[in-house]
């Protein structure tokens, strides 16, 4: 059940249970009754924040130490939620530090398969053969959503963040990782481009997963956050474009790209494998004006320089998000109390359409919405 239905089910038992009971509440016994009423209202309502605090500070919602990292050779138990990790980290299984998958290219850049799983203090790290067994791990009964995360991150809290996305959206979560935990943001940005072929090769890999091995009612959408969307834009520039001509993946999001604004219509305009496109942005995100200065380029996660890309929409996130760079995973509050961010993500995370005529959306230029904060009367 989703968070909006769950929120639903709880407000309709609330007003059934205080129609059935508010004329005892009144004339029978009111003081025990509403002592009885509150409680129960403390119960159904406050658990969503409380709930969110507690899972935030649960061992599996926090980026977990080598330590806690265990590589098993025996099967993950099916009762385990597990997720799909493709790296171009180098296996070192043998380092002393216990840093098995350290923050630089592999050789020859050379991918691993992974098969991970949280576990009460550990998480269980399996290493897969080959694409093959890799891909034979996601299950036909959930959507797929590839995930692409951004500069600074290493190995644990790459891993983190995909099982709390899976977790939060109920979706399978294919992570791709790469050597983002560099103190120099240009270091990170030569990386992609020295692994970009990797992703290449993973995009035909689930372009012929999906027309051979998904169910028909199915969905595969990708999202890349930051500096991932570097990946996108250059697989463009590189020429790989022109190799992907149909439209596989449902919904490509590019949340908060840290990817510069000017001349982007015509790149993101050559990116033909997915149905529909999606750029969310903040004006204010502090992040991407720290980038901008960076690379003396105006980020698209922070303005929308025209022309615009075919076949894409651009949802701004200005007037609700202050000044963060993240909020699809669940970190600030705004992001379950809004009534449209968390339904949002949702959809597009699953392969839908979202309705983007919702009064909580100015359509204030061609396929640009601004997300309001409250309805606009």
């Amino acid at each position: 059940m989703s968070k909006k239905q769950r929120t639903s089910k709880n407000s309709d038992y609330i007003y059934t249970w205080l129609s059935d009971n508010i004329h005892d509440m009144i004339f029978n016994n009111f003081y025990s009754k509403a002592l009885l009423f509150i409680s129960l209202l403390i119960f159904l309502l406050l658990p969503g924040k409380l709930l969110m605090a507690q899972h935030q500070n649960s061992f599996c919602y926090q980026p977990p130490e080598w330590e806690n990292l265990i590589l098993v050779d025996g099967l993950i138990p099916d009762s385990l939620e597990s997720f799909l990790v493709i790296t171009n980290r180098p296996y070192a299984p043998e380092q002393e530090e216990g840093i098995f998958f350290p923050n630089d290219i592999a050789s020859y850049r050379r991918v691993t398969y992974l098969q991970i799983a949280c576990s009460g203090n550990k998480w269980l790290v399996k290493r897969l053969s080959n694409v093959e067994e890799a891909l034979a791990i996601l299950k036909k009964d959930r959507d797929l959503l590839l995930y692409v995360h951004g500069h600074g991150k290493s190995f644990p809290h790459s891993i983190q963040r995909a099982w709390k996305i899976q977790k939060r959206y109920d979706i399978s979560v294919i992570l791709f990782d790469w050597p983002a935990k560099n103190n120099n943001f240009n270091t990170s940005l030569s990386r992609v481009r020295k692994c970009n072929e990797n992703l290449y090769n993973l995009l035909l890999q689930l372009k012929s997963y999906r027309s051979e091995n998904m169910a028909k009612n199915q969905k595969l959408s990708l999202l890349a956050h930051s500096l991932g969307n570097y990946f996108l834009t250059h697989y463009v520039v590189n020429g790989s474009w022109q190799y992907l001509q149909e439209p596989f993946i449902d919904n490509m999001i590019l949340n908060a790209p840290a990817v510069r604004s000017k001349e982007h219509g015509d790149v993101l305009s050559h990116i033909r494998f997915a149905h529909n496109k999606y750029v969310i942005l903040n004006k204010n995100d502090k992040i991407l004006r720290g980038a901008h200065l960076l690379t003396s380029g105006k980020m698209l996660g922070n303005i929308v320089i025209e022309p615009i890309a075919d076949n894409t929409n651009y949802l701004h996130f200005t007037e609700i998000a202050g000044s963060e760079h993240n909020y699809f995973a669940g970190y600030h509050e705004f992001e379950d109390r809004h009534p449209v961010v968390y339904p949002l993500y949702y959809e597009l995370i699953h392969g839908k359409t979202p309705d983007l005529g919702s009064p909580y959306f100015d359509n204030f230029k061609p396929r640009q919405f601004m997300i309001l904060p409250k309805v606009k009367k």
